[in-house]
């Protein structure tokens, strides 16, 4: 069993941050593993069950369940696990919580904690390196999307975490990964921002701009 926690300061005021993150649909589209997100939720609420299906570089697929365990002011907290109907064995149950911290008025600071243990043939010998290497990373790139969702940061700055393929055959089926709620997020923020900083159209010549009108 593992605990990782990482923390990154947002240039948003907390309640900003927090707005956006309540929304089921934001908060768990984040995760670059989650290739579609299945809920009626609006609002996180203890007791609810997001369904998500995974998709690891590719490599395999599963469908998971996070069932939200508690949520307070700025926190919520959740255990992810292997849907009941899905084959097999769960390789990495977990349990994971956000909290929104005020710095001041216009910032703040997400903390991000996960605790979970790799169960699949091996990890006795290797889940705990595996888990120091590149949980904080996985982490830490959660709350970077965090931070676009909200408007605190140029979607082009966020970069995949390098070094995550851990074999061979992962290398070669990322090529294939053909949905990603993370990608997704990151391409409609890139979007926005730039229909948002799309200029109006001139003024016809002849013509006097709104503001001239109006001082007349």
């Amino acid at each position: 069993m593992g605990t990782c926690e990482r923390m990154m300061r947002v240039d948003a005021p907390a309640d900003v941050v927090w707005k956006w993150m309540s929304d089921p649909a934001n908060l768990f589209c984040t995760n670059m593993f989650h290739a579609e997100v299945d809920t009626d939720e609006t609002e996180l609420r203890a007791g609810a069950v997001i369904t998500i299906d995974h998709d690891f570089f590719g490599f395999a697929q599963q469908r998971r369940q996070a069932k939200i365990r508690e949520v307070g002011p700025n926190f919520v907290a959740f255990g992810e696990y292997k849907s009941p109907e899905a084959p097999g064995r769960d390789p990495f149950p977990h349990n994971q919580s956000f909290r929104v911290v005020p710095v001041d008025e216009k910032s703040c600071i997400v903390v991000n904690q996960l605790t979970g243990r790799y169960v699949f043939p091996g990890s006795g010998v290797l889940g705990e390196r595996l888990f120091r290497r590149y949980i904080p990373k996985i982490l830490d790139d959660d709350n970077q999307v965090v931070a676009v969702g909200c408007g605190a940061l140029e979607p082009s700055k966020v970069r995949r975490p390098a070094g995550l393929l851990l074999w061979p055959l992962m290398v070669f089926s990322a090529r294939f990964v053909k949905k990603s709620t993370r990608r997704q997020l990151l391409e409609k923020m890139k979007a926005e921002r730039a229909m948002a900083r799309t200029p109006e159209a001139e003024p016809v010549a002849g013509t006097a701009p709104e503001d001239a009108v109006a001082r007349k």
